[in-house]
């Protein structure tokens, strides 16, 4: 939606907002796929083993994105870019921190893990 905002704007801008949420989307879509591809009864050792694969790949894949759309896109609002790809890296953080819809003091780890 931003980018169809920006668009009003400027073309280059409206680009360069969608490049970015594409990108963080992309990286943690791979990321989830790698993860949770295969459910099945592993070790912890396996789990963590692709965990940390999947990560590598993360981060390798979104370094690959970054790199074609600079390569790619002119002209290209850098600031933008980077603005919706943090805005998308953050999103789960911040829907947990403003969606707790605990009623006492105390958060639910506090509250069902021992």
């Amino acid at each position: 939606m931003a980018g169809a905002v920006a668009w009003v704007i400027s073309g280059p801008l409206a680009i360069s907002i969608v490049s970015g949420g594409l990108i963080a989307s992309f990286a943690n879509g791979y990321f989830a796929w790698k993860v949770f591809a295969k459910q099945r009864e592993v070790e912890s050792a396996q789990i963590l083993k692709t965990y940390y694969g999947a990560e590598v790949g993360k981060i390798i894949l979104t370094v690959m994105l970054f790199v074609f759309v600079f390569n790619a896109i002119k002209p290209l609002n850098v600031i933008a870019l980077m603005s919706a790809y943090l805005l998308i890296t953050m999103i789960p953080m911040l829907a947990s921190f403003f969606i707790n819809k605990d009623d006492d003091d105390k958060n639910w780890r506090e509250k069902n893990v021992s």
